[in-house]
């Protein structure tokens, strides 16, 4: 703690506000512009070198991002343009646990001054701790971006041993009801407080749309077994399919645990399980046909209903679908547990970041943890 000094932000570092451009007067290139909520485009000009710390300043207050090379903050942002010799990781993870909402000067649209953040007083470590600390949160953000890129090329492998089945094999037009079971789900009443806070675990469309893999093991909601009652959703087993069928028409998740969801779904399970995977991987090449049967006047919803009558090609040959099965579930598997993992590191992560942050853990006491 001896090596940590009070210290205004402005003493530190130097931010300056982005620089404005337009999708019409970007040229195709490789140098990612940095928007208030991250990367919204490429250009083939950059105006700052890397590696850089890029905060938002109008819409996302303060949300953090870190470029390693050649970028362009956007005019929606603020970036830094002199360390004065921090640690350009550590100054990342540090706007990363900063809360500065309460500076929001905004009117309509929440937007944020760098004269006000300059001035604020922060507990500011030597260069050589800065520099620990970043590499103790790199190591654990670096191993989940690898498990990232493992995970898309597991999914993108069972999608392609999916199109070649379908392309090899005989096929016979359905319906959906044909071949499998279709759900729907409910609310139970908000006015009710004893509905709420259960150990069901309860689906909305943005636990789905939020998922980077289509595993769902978790919810942002719980009821209780009063609500369940009240809720005109069944239990829906491990392995059930959940696909949004309101407004966001054509998110998917496979449920790792029996949940109960909204009435923003149709929950899909095959009545002969050997037939799942088939239609988990024929569901997610149909999008466009669910929207074009979608209807409504305040937002689309493709209904039970019409789900259940759409025409579905399967296999003629039972052996078909086992193979598909036999292919693409060890491939989910593997995605799915390097999702676990990365899900595990980022809650320690998280959990790390702010007490290192502070100083009220070492270095070595992380990294032991780690």
């Amino acid at each position: 703690m001896t090596l940590w000094r009070d210290v205004p932000i402005g003493d530190v570092l130097t931010l300056q506000r982005g620089f404005d451009i337009t999708r019409e007067s970007q040229s195709e290139g490789s140098v990612p512009v940095i928007s208030s909520g991250g990367v919204s485009s490429y250009h083939d000009t950059s105006m700052a070198d890397g590696p850089g710390v890029v905060i938002g300043r109008k819409g996302t207050l303060g949300k953090a991002f870190y470029s390693e090379g050649p970028y362009w903050p956007h005019d929606t942002t603020l970036w830094v343009r002199d360390f004065k010799g921090s640690e350009p990781k550590f100054v990342y993870y540090f706007f990363k646990n900063l809360d500065i909402s309460f500076l929001d000067v905004g009117s309509a649209n929440p937007t944020l001054n760098r004269n006000h953040v300059h001035p604020i007083v922060t507990r500011w470590p030597d260069a050589g701790s800065q520099r620990a600390i970043a590499q103790v949160l790199s190591a654990l953000d670096d191993k989940i971006a690898v498990n990232a890129r493992v995970s898309k090329a597991a999914l993108d492998l069972a999608s392609l041993r999916f199109d070649r089945a379908r392309e090899q094999a005989l096929v016979t037009v359905t319906h959906y009801e044909a071949v499998a079971d279709v759900a729907g789900g409910g609310t139970p009443s908000t006015k009710v407080p004893e509905y709420w806070g259960g150990d069901i675990p309860w689906v909305t469309p943005t636990d789905v749309t939020a998922l980077a893999v289509p595993y769902l093991d978790r919810t942002s909601r719980t009821i209780t077994q009063e609500g369940f009652a009240a809720c005109s959703s069944a239990m829906h087993p491990r392995g059930s399919i959940l696909m949004t069928s309101r407004a966001t028409i054509g998110a998917f998740a496979l449920v790792s645990v029996p949940v109960t969801v909204n009435q923003g779904f149709l929950v899909v399970n095959a009545k002969d399980p050997k037939h799942q995977w088939w239609l988990f991987h024929e569901m997610q090449t149909r999008v466009g046909d669910y929207l074009a049967h979608a209807n409504g006047a305040t937002f689309l919803e493709l209904s039970r209903g019409r789900f259940k009558t759409m025409d579905l090609a399967v296999p003629t040959d039972p052996i078909v679908f086992e193979q598909l099965a036999a292919e693409v579930e060890p491939l989910h598997d593997r995605a799915r547990q390097t999702s676990q993992e990365s899900r595990m590191l980022a809650d320690l992560r998280d959990t790390l970041l702010p007490n290192l942050m502070s100083g009220r853990i070492s270095v070595r006491q992380a990294e032991s943890v780690v």
